[in-house]
């Protein structure tokens, strides 16, 4: 028990600092939803620096008696990673998002991205070693609606800071517990704004487990704030449960993985 009393000690005070956020978080909003998600991603080494992504991923809304009806999302995405160096990477990739929804009616969007990440600093904490991440990504919209034919297209900018914290390893490694933390901004550019909800602000926390060099699992609790962009202001925010698998074919190092 003493060899992993430190898994239970970050455990709870993640779980705590979520509980006490919680209140807050919910306050002034005028709806409030739990959602579930799913993830699995597969990364491919093609060179040494080149690796390429596919993500598949369902979305369902899960806090009304219409299950499989209120809401839900598909989405398939691919694309490439470039490794500049061991700390910056740059990225680009499509993908397709299928919207199933009764009011208003379904939508299709297509979505072309392109990004960087930055993993700046490195410390350590406890003798654990982990780094800060810092993604942006400028992305390209085209949203169609199923009922009246038409496309709207938009642009936004994401910014994620993302960290990683083994537990039971000292690094991120196999057959390692670790705890995946992170809060992400959305903002639209220009005044034309595709989808009306698309100023977002989510934080996230949650626990992993490296099965293998080549197999992760994890689940993640996600608090998400939605801004109204007629009204500009946040109006719903959503609990959202997540569960992701990844896997990687011939990277034989996790850092690269990672």
């Amino acid at each position: 028990m003493k060899r992993y009393w430190h898994i239970w000690l970050s455990g709870g005070a993640a779980a705590g600092l979520l509980l006490a956020v919680a209140p807050v978080w919910a306050q002034d909003l005028e709806e409030s939803d739990t959602q579930a998600w799913f993830e699995y991603e597969i990364r491919n080494g093609i060179t040494e620096k080149l690796r390429s992504t596919w993500g598949l991923g369902y979305r369902e809304l899960v806090s009304t008696e219409e299950v499989l009806g209120k809401w839900s999302r598909l989405h398939l995405r691919a694309n490439a990673i470039f490794a500049f160096s061991r700390r910056v990477t740059f990225e680009g990739g499509i993908g397709g998002y299928y919207t199933f929804q009764d009011n208003p009616d379904d939508r299709l969007e297509l979505r072309l991205w392109q990004g960087t990440v930055v993993r700046w600093p490195e410390w350590s904490l406890a003798r654990r070693q982990f780094d800060r991440r810092h993604r942006l990504r400028f992305e390209q919209r085209w949203i169609r609606d199923k009922e009246t034919g038409r496309t709207d297209f938009g642009l936004r900018l994401r910014y994620r800071l993302a960290t990683f914290i083994p537990l039971n390893r000292r690094t991120i490694e196999e057959r390692a517990f670790f705890v995946p933390l992170m809060s992400e901004w959305f903002t639209d550019l220009g005044t034309d704004v595709p989808e009306l909800f698309a100023a977002r602000l989510r934080l996230t926390a949650g626990l992993g487990y490296v099965l293998s060099p080549n197999w992760t699992l994890e689940l993640r609790y996600t608090a998400q704030r939605s801004r109204d962009a007629v009204a500009d202001i946040f109006v719903t925010t959503d609990h959202i449960f997540e569960f992701r698998i990844r896997t990687a074919l011939r990277i034989r190092e996790l850092g690269l993985f990672w």
